[in-house]
């Protein structure tokens, strides 16, 4: 939970634009279907992913040019996670590694490819890639 306060009017009001200030209350971390509480202290002592300025940019350049590396990816899924899979897309990047959303016809499932290590660089992380996909190379492709 969290309290949105407007800001006093200053140089913000004289654009037309407004302000808001978020009080962080409660904070509540889900992965993978699992919901946990982290203190406010703890969040606020967090540090951002070093991948989450260029991420966004990163999937899409590849989705729209290497749709290969998506399906190599995918060999490093579980078989039976790919039975009846209509599309397949990588939706998260980060410091530990890559996810992606396996579309079936009435659902979808996310599965995190994870890296061997923590990453704290660009760098780091297309390094981490190449050796998932290299990964996914060796192995034989799922009968979808």
């Amino acid at each position: 939970m969290s309290l949105v306060h407007p800001v006093r009017p200053g140089r913000a009001a004289s654009t037309g634009s407004v302000s808001l200030r978020v009080d962080v209350a409660e904070v509540m971390l889900e992965e993978d279907g699992r919901n946990e509480w982290v203190t406010v202290e703890d969040y606020r002592r967090g540090e951002p992913d070093p991948l989450h300025l260029g991420a966004a940019e990163q999937l899409q350049h590849l989705v729209a040019h290497h749709p290969d590396a998506i399906v190599t990816l995918s060999r490093l899924c579980e078989p039976e996670e790919l039975l009846g899979v209509v599309r397949i897309l990588p939706i998260a990047l980060d410091r530990y590694g890559i996810v992606l959303r396996v579309e079936k016809l009435r659902d979808h499932t996310d599965v995190r490819l994870p890296f061997r290590r923590r990453v704290d660089s660009g760098t780091e992380a297309a390094a981490e890639l190449r050796h998932l996909l290299a990964e996914g190379s060796r192995r034989r492709p799922c009968a979808r």
